[in-house]
């Protein structure tokens, strides 16, 4: 954020080759809120995002560690389309730079017009916040793959309704609301520490923007750096999970899954972007 409260643009993330001819047709920029250094965009995305022309504007929350006093983004002018990454802070926490992408954010979604958000993990329910949702503790932790219950609204959403396997992997504790004007599009279920269940909202929809408590970035390659950099992840399940045990059948099964994973999550991504103005230029006139 600049001095008199606008935000500066910051330089772009890796962009290969393939789409600078596409970039140059388009002129379109995704800002990438990151929170922290291991929790990227990930290779998926990162390619979609290229051949559809975009140029991603990095925005490395994490590198204003520990006091985060500024969220230095670009002006939304400047920008098609925000994705706003997870991170290990709880959107409740108390932090300068976070307060101000909870604002960042609610400029964008309740914009008029609006700038669509992708929120993930951490990022959905900063998104909630900004509309007026809260976000509490479940009461327990989830890191592996889990099945979405898909809402009838999900299923027929054009976006979400690309996802015809709805299990997904996840890293959180906390959950956020539905806010007012959203829409529910999945819900989840959550072993509590105590041994009870929650039910808690797994995605939402508030106009072109998306909330979603779970990964849909994440790749093979980059789950291989989560269980070596966020290991003691495993340990905040509870008592009733061997952490060594969660981490190996967490990597073992998302081996099998990934590549089809990566596929209907590329294809979500692809949705999203064909939506917004212009999609149908950025994506050389293909429908997902």
């Amino acid at each position: 954020m600049t001095a008199d409260g606008g935000f500066a643009l910051r330089g772009p993330i890796r962009r290969p080759s393939t789409g600078r001819r596409m970039e140059q047709a388009t002129g379109r920029s995704a800002a990438v809120i990151q929170h922290v250094a291991v929790e990227t965009l990930g290779s998926n995305f990162t390619a979609v995002l290229d051949e559809a022309g975009f140029r991603p504007i990095a925005v490395p929350v994490f590198g204003g560690a520990p006091r985060f006093e500024r969220l230095d983004a670009p002006e939304l002018s400047a920008v098609d389309l925000i994705v706003a990454l997870g991170g290990p802070m709880s959107a409740n926490d108390d932090l300068p730079a976070l307060r101000q992408e909870i604002d960042y954010l609610r400029a964008a979604a309740a914009g008029n017009p609006p700038t669509p958000v992708l929120g993930v993990c951490l990022g959905a329910q900063l998104l909630s916040r900004a509309l007026g949702g809260d976000v509490r503790p479940t009461g327990g932790y989830q890191f592996g793959l889990r099945k979405l219950d898909v809402t009838a609204a999900g299923a027929a959403d054009p976006v979400f309704g690309q996802i015809d396997i709805p299990l997904v992997p996840t890293l959180h504790g906390e959950r956020f609301s539905v806010p007012a004007g959203g829409e529910l599009l999945a819900e989840g279920t959550m072993l509590r520490r105590d041994g009870g269940y929650s039910r808690i909202p797994m995605a939402f929809r508030y106009g072109p923007s998306y909330g979603l408590q779970f990964e849909p970035q994440l790749t093979l390659e980059e789950l291989r750096v989560w269980n070596r950099e966020l290991a003691g992840d495993y340990a905040l399940m509870g008592s009733r999970f061997d952490p060594a045990e969660e981490a190996a059948r967490n990597l073992r099964e998302f081996t099998v899954f990934a590549p089809y994973y990566e596929r209907q999550m590329a294809r979500m991504l692809r949705a999203l972007l064909h939506r917004l103005p212009g999609g149908d230029r950025a994506a050389g006139g293909r429908a997902p």
